[in-house]
């Protein structure tokens, strides 16, 4: 059997009213050149039912205890036979066309590593904000110093890239993507942006990085940023004030900060389904 472009690994935790949707999101997709596979950390809530339920669609699955979230994921990319891979946390969906704008923003096979735009929304998936990477990421703003702007979900790499860094960090709790992201780039890898909303990032009570540098939101805030700085202290990196602002300045040059702000004012409110085209 040939193997399928992506893999699709849906990570939880007694996230039991949440995971239908985040199934669904994955098997709607335009593009099903795909395999999904689901590893839950021994749930108690219905979970284990659920994934009974949609077995027939899945590659694999698993209920049983891990070692967090980041040893769940190595876990089911482990299994994983596709060429690229995603992740998806069991709170959060793939917005339409998803796949198959990342499988077109990666066809000529000049990158390994692509990534698309995506929206914070409420428990019941209504837009909060949206948020429009840089459409590219110019040669002064590839330093380690400067802010980075892929978010976990609207991010596809490639299997061999995972594996040639080592996949996720088991000892991190909050910074595993940061540090992944990290690791790609000390390797000379840099995203190919395209411009889809491929995520749908839900806030809700127990979200584990909902508004992470509000304190006042998320009482994690101060505990995520320390994960941070000091993940970029033990790679001997630092953010430069400078850089940011060379960041926010490419991102008013290019365009995407106007995007994001108009996106923001014409669809806060409405059902993220509706922000994300067809393709």
């Amino acid at each position: 059997m040939d193997a399928p472009c992506f893999t699709v690994v849906i990570v939880t935790y007694n996230y039991g009213r949440f995971l239908r949707a985040a199934l669904d999101s994955v098997f709607a997709q335009s593009c099903q050149d795909l395999e999904l596979i689901v590893v839950d950390g021994a749930s108690t809530d219905g979970t284990v039912d659920i994934l009974q339920e949609y077995a027939p669609r899945l590659a694999w699955w698993v209920s049983e205890p891990d070692r967090g979230q980041s040893d769940a994921f190595n876990k089911g990319f482990a299994r994983g036979r596709g060429r690229y891979f995603v992740w998806l946390n069991a709170d959060d969906i793939l917005l339409p066309g998803a796949l198959a704008a990342a499988k077109l923003a990666l066809a000529d096979g000049r990158y390994a590593w692509a990534s698309g735009d995506f929206v914070r929304t409420d428990a019941a998936l209504n837009i909060i904000s949206c948020f429009r990477g840089p459409t590219r990421q110019p040669a002064w703003l590839r330093r380690a110093d400067a802010p980075i702007t892929v978010c976990g979900p609207s991010s596809f790499f490639s299997a061999e890239l995972y594996r040639e860094v080592g996949g996720f960090s088991t000892d991190l709790r909050y910074a595993m993507d940061l540090d992944l992201w990290l690791k790609f780039m000390a390797r000379g890898y840099y995203p190919q942006r395209f411009r889809h909303y491929c995520w749908a990032f839900r806030m809700h009570e127990q979200s584990k990085t909902a508004d992470q540098f509000s304190a006042y939101v998320n009482p994690r805030a101060k505990e995520i940023q320390a994960e941070v700085a000091a993940l970029y202290a033990r790679l001997g990196y630092r953010l430069s004030p400078w850089a940011r602002l060379l960041s926010a300045v490419q991102k008013i040059l290019d365009g995407s900060a106007l995007g994001t702000w108009a996106d923001t004012r014409a669809f806060r409110g409405k059902p993220a389904l509706l922000i994300a085209p067809k393709v």
